[in-house]
């Protein structure tokens, strides 16, 4: 069975702001290797 990563909330408030900077979800989710559905939610 596969376990859940669980992130900070400062990662995933960096994340947030640079996807609504600009960043496009597929770029984001490739450098910090995440779903782009992780970053969408």
């Amino acid at each position: 069975m596969a376990k859940h990563r669980s992130h900070s909330i400062e990662f995933i408030r960096q994340v947030a702001q640079k996807f609504i900077s600009g960043e496009t979800l597929e770029g984001l989710a490739k450098h910090h290797d995440v779903s782009p559905n992780l970053i969408r939610i």
